[in-house]
């Protein structure tokens, strides 16, 4: 088998970064130390990575490929959204399995697997549950036979997706049996309504962010994971959109509480200002919604000081015509895939040993795909990111995005993705793609 060797670059290796040779082979990290070491032979391939930064791929643990909401459906497919992914340094995604009120969970998956066939970098998902029937419950136990690790579940969206109280609190005791990890969407359904029809008649687009307010996520994800504590469940907040939710978090650690804490890109450098005096609010459309701009660097502390363990996209490839088409019903979601990493690491104070923790090890570890995924250490899946560590300025024209826009656009980003492999295979190189649709693989995530 030939091997392939990542020569002469400065590598993430235990959350340090350190001069360091990798060796590959059968798609595995096999070694890593001096390439003198590793018994190459002429037929074996060398890349050169001097002056390059090497990350372990990044695991984008919350995004939506070939959405489909039932009032809203995205307009690209798998094939289309990994290889935006693979782009932007994501090697391995973690999707949601939909299931349409009454269908039964495990068709849902299968047709989820189905459609993500022609993915090129490696995938798994979560389970949404829409009510707390039976049976419903009794899949939710299958699960991990499954290779299922998480649960979704919401706290608003009427009537599809909303659960009630003593609903969540059944799927979390299925849950806590089953090992499984649920991730929450936290927002209080009553207060959204309220402010809704407080704002009914005024324009959406400059409204929204009042329409949903901070305190709704807040009081939302206090209540779940007090739940979670009677349950004695794993949960992780989904989206936290703002600094007092990332307290919430820590202090329900120090009280013991199993709960982890995700945010993304666009609470960290998108503002409620953007909704409001933007000549595009369109392009500001979310849930939850961006907020005041003195929470972005609250948020960014927080992932630098651990409050919060994830940094994802949410990604939604809702085009500029989907987005653009009405100022009543607009599609909630932004696309970020080929973005994350680049903002991320422009965090002020972010090294690159912290950058993989929140978008790769952390992510792994929390939803059971470690020790094959998440770190650059032998018996690891080859899945690597090569970059040069420099600024750039985000320009959408350049992002050959399906959404065919970005919100970050003109915003500042570290970080130029030069070389992505996934599994021992080059997919992506200076942004082009080097590898066939349906390469990538579902991956069987563990329990805990």
């Amino acid at each position: 088998m030939r091997k392939l060797c990542l020569k002469n670059g400065q590598a993430v290796i235990d959350e340090a970064l350190l001069p360091v040779d990798i060796c590959i082979e059968d798609g595995k990290i096999v070694a890593i130390g001096n390439a003198d070491a590793f018994g190459l032979t002429p037929d074996d391939e060398v890349v050169d990575c001097s002056g390059k930064i090497i990350l372990p791929g990044v695991i984008d643990a919350h995004c939506h490929i070939q959405l489909d909401t039932g009032i809203f459906a995205t307009q690209d497919d798998w094939g289309a959204g990994s290889c935006e992914a693979a782009k932007g340094g994501v090697t391995t995604v973690i999707d949601f399995v939909g299931p349409q009120p009454g269908e039964d969970l495990c068709d849902a998956l299968h047709e989820r697997r189905d459609q993500a066939m022609a993915s090129i970098i490696d995938y798994t998902f979560h389970m949404t549950a829409l009510d707390a029937s039976e049976k419903t419950l009794q899949s939710i136990a299958k699960c991990p036979e499954w290779g299922i690790s998480s649960l979704k579940l919401y706290t608003t969206y009427r009537p599809n997706y909303y659960l009630d109280d003593a609903s969540i609190l059944k799927i979390l005791e299925v849950a806590k049996a089953a090992g499984l990890t649920t991730l929450i969407h936290c927002e209080n359904d009553a207060i959204v309504s309220s402010e809704a029809a407080k704002h009914a008649g005024e324009d959406v687009l400059r409204a929204y962010p009042d329409m949903r307010p901070a305190m709704a996520e807040a009081e939302a994800a206090e209540r779940m994971i007090r739940l979670a504590q009677y349950a004695q469940a794993r949960i992780v907040i989904a989206h936290n959109s703002c600094a007092e939710t990332a307290k919430i978090v820590a202090q329900a650690r120090m009280r013991g509480a199993q709960v982890f804490n995700e945010t993304a890109p666009q609470y960290m450098f998108l503002s409620a200002d953007d909704n409001k005096l933007s000549p595009e609010p369109w392009r500001y459309i979310l849930q939850p919604p961006l907020r005041d701009v003195s929470n972005n660097e609250a948020l960014q502390r927080s992932v630098l000081f651990g409050d919060v363990d994830m940094v994802i996209t949410d990604h939604c490839a809702y085009t500029r015509a989907q987005k653009t088409s009405s100022k009543s019903s607009i599609p909630g979601g932004l696309p970020g895939l080929q973005t994350l990493l680049p903002l991320t690491a422009s965090i002020p104070g972010m090294t690159w040993p912290k950058l993989a923790r929140v978008l790769s090890r952390n992510p792994a570890k929390i939803y059971g795909l470690w020790p094959k995924k998440g770190a650059i250490a032998p018996g690891f899946d080859a899945d690597i990111v090569i970059l040069r560590d420099e600024s750039f300025e985000i320009d959408e024209s350049k992002l050959r995005s399906f959404a065919e826009y970005s919100p970050f656009h003109g915003h500042s980003a570290r970080g130029i993705v030069e070389t992505v492999i996934r599994r021992g295979s080059i997919i992506a190189q200076n942004g082009e793609i080097c590898t066939a649709l349906g390469t990538g693989a579902f991956i069987a995530a563990s329990t805990h």
